[in-house]
């Protein structure tokens, strides 16, 4: 671990420690023994740690934090008990003023641990919106247009790292874990939307769950995919995708297409024999519009090839050439027509 000059930290300080983290979370044998030594040095900040410990400690309980009933009540009654007979009524009045002040500030600490440990991160992007953001543990994610990625405020301090998607994600999950064969509590990545499960240690994959279908492509390392609706599992390799139905949870596994599936976090489409109803059907989660084809026999036809998604106007162009067709807006509906 990276021996840091601890003799000067806060309990801030403690608290955005990586290694005091991990001693706290998993107890470690090479940890407990420095935190072990260093607190048989008696150094001066040492009401800090053990603070900073305790607040953790309360934070990782498993258990929903609640304030006691009757706390405040049980808390003043001790606080009579304990003030002696005879003082004079000015000095009871103020320590009664005084405990009851600290009772306020735990009641506050307790109630903000609580809120803080359950409270949930949400990022949403519009439609033509992307953002690329990085996590507590500095996994970084690219959030497609039209999408949601939510995970606890907590997750610095949670037993598991994990996150939830509605819509599209690209990730590209950092490594924690020392040992592959022994892997530890924390070290495990989630990513869940409602139809799938993929489990990762550290690796690159796109996660896509749009009308009705999930797809997930692993561009590197190795994952572990399951259905949530049947629990149907499939250990992926890079270049996989594999496709589940949310209705039923079927899941299916085709061998390669996972750079097709990631293309758009560089502006592309990758098409091969892809219909123009599938890519206006992405054109329409993505920008928010509807499109509608003068000739629906249009939308069968297949195109292969790479297509600027940079903007809805270059897209709108290049179909525009290909179909041989005008465009014409109206409010959020596009009208595709034969020329």
């Amino acid at each position: 671990m990276t021996k840091q000059d601890y003799t000067t930290f806060t309990i801030s300080d403690f608290l955005e420690d990586p290694d005091f983290l991990r001693h706290v979370k998993y107890q470690l044998p090479e940890d407990r023994l420095f935190w072990k030594n260093w607190q048989e040095a008696k150094p001066e900040n040492l009401a800090a740690y053990l603070a900073a410990e305790l607040q953790l400690q309360l934070m990782l309980s498993p258990k929903p934090l609640k304030t006691p009933p009757g706390l405040e009540e049980n808390l003043l009654a001790t606080i009579h008990q304990s003030i002696a007979k005879g003082h004079k009524r000015l000095r009871i009045r103020r320590q009664q003023y005084y405990w009851a002040g600290g009772i306020a500030a735990s009641l506050f600490m307790v109630l903000f641990i609580s809120w803080f440990f359950n409270a949930t991160v949400r990022i949403h992007t519009t439609y033509g919106e992307r953002k690329k953001i990085t996590l507590p543990d500095g996994s970084e994610v690219i959030l497609n247009a039209n999408s949601t990625l939510s995970y606890p405020r907590a997750y610095a301090w949670k037993q598991n790292r994990a996150v939830k998607l509605e819509g599209e994600a690209y990730f590209k999950v950092k490594h924690l874990n020392r040992d592959i064969a022994q892997v530890k509590r924390g070290e495990l990545f989630t990513a869940q939307t409602g139809t799938i499960e993929v489990q990762v240690l550290g690796t690159t994959f796109n996660i896509r769950e749009r009308r009705g279908m999930a797809h997930v492509a692993l561009i590197e390392g190795s994952v572990r995919v399951r259905s949530v609706k049947t629990g149907q599992r499939y250990q992926m390799k890079p270049g996989n995708v594999v496709q589940i139905n949310s209705r039923n949870g079927l899941l299916t596994v085709e061998k390669q297409g996972s750079l097709q599936q990631s293309a758009w976090t560089d502006g592309r489409l990758i098409v091969n024999q892809t219909t123009v109803n599938e890519i206006l059907r992405d054109f329409e989660d993505v920008y928010g519009y509807r499109v509608i084809l003068d000739d629906p026999a249009l939308g069968d036809k297949k195109i292969d090839g790479s297509i600027s998604i940079k903007s809805e106007e270059g897209l709108l162009f290049t179909l525009s050439h290909i179909l041989n067709v005008n465009i014409q807006k109206q409010g959020k509906v596009i009208y595709l027509k034969n020329r």
